[in-house]
């Protein structure tokens, strides 16, 4: 199964068990996860106009009313769009107001500067699939969790199929490959690209672990800092996204045992790094 049919099986699932998930976008027909389900739930399916602010502000609306909601933007481009909801109103989805609202992002080579600023937003889950199986696994995290749960989807991800499913939580990293000679941590489609790196590496007699991030905000903190700790060394596949590396180098300033570096200490990055999502 591709990343899309896992997705659309995830969803169908839960839908046929819980009739207050609606469905929002603007090209649902065109969905390779929602399309299936447009003639199965059609009264919680909503093809709505190209506005990617209004999207936002509907399946808010829908939230505090009791209702869970899963957004199918466009792309990354769409973010622009939505990003004061995103920021403010869907942010602020906390208290009695709480409920559960997914935004689903497909994401491809471009590198979007509306990334980064996801950053600072409260209340704010990111997370990104590796592989097709594990969108599925992040998909049924995203839904039981009580907040704002927005989902970078690789096209190439969606587009594949095979894979292996982590534990469908959020907030929770996985060592894919063992090492102790350096950490290789990535996310969506640059864990491909550090799997190939590790492998190259293991040619020359160099043990690297490689760290799928899966969540990027919070970054599981527990599981890349015991790696390093480990290593002593430390590479970050950024995916041509800044947010990463702020987000990762905050993480370990806050450590209460900032783990021991082997030299030299350099940060090896550049800004718009050609991954195949």
């Amino acid at each position: 199964m591709t990343g899309h049919q896992i997705i659309a099986k995830v969803l169908a699932t839960h839908m046929a068990e819980n009739d207050t998930i609606h469905l929002l976008g603007e090209a649902l027909p065109l969905s390779g996860a929602a399309s299936a389900l447009l003639a199965s739930h059609p009264a919680r399916c909503h093809l709505l106009p190209a506005a990617d602010a209004s999207l936002i502000g509907v399946a808010i609306g829908l939230v505090m009313a009791g209702r869970t909601a899963v957004v199918e933007l466009s792309g990354a481009q769409a973010l622009w769009g939505a990003m004061a909801q995103i920021g403010q109103e869907a942010a602020s989805l906390t208290g009695e107001f709480q409920g559960t609202l997914v935004i689903r992002v497909p994401i491809g080579l471009e590198n979007n500067d509306a990334l980064p600023m996801l950053e600072g937003i409260d209340h704010l889950t990111v997370a990104s699939p590796a592989n097709p199986a594990d969108a599925g696994a992040l998909m049924t995290a995203a839904l039981s969790h009580r907040g704002v749960t927005l989902l970078l989807e690789p096209i190439s991800v969606l587009n594949q199929s095979g894979g292996s499913a982590a534990q469908p939580r959020l907030g929770h990293a996985q060592v894919i490959e063992a090492g102790d000679q350096i950490t290789i941590a990535a996310w969506g489609g640059g864990v491909a690209a550090a799997i190939k790196a590790a492998r190259t590496l293991s040619t020359e007699g160099i043990s690297a672990e490689v760290v799928d991030l899966r969540t990027l905000m919070p970054l599981d903190t527990k599981t890349l800092s015991a790696s390093v700790h480990k290593t002593g060394r430390l590479i970050l596949v950024e995916g041509g996204a800044k947010m990463l590396r702020v987000a990762t180098e905050s993480c370990f300033l806050r450590l209460e045992s900032p783990p021991y570096l082997a030299e030299p200490k350099a940060i090896v990055s550049k800004a718009r790094l050609a991954i195949q999502y």
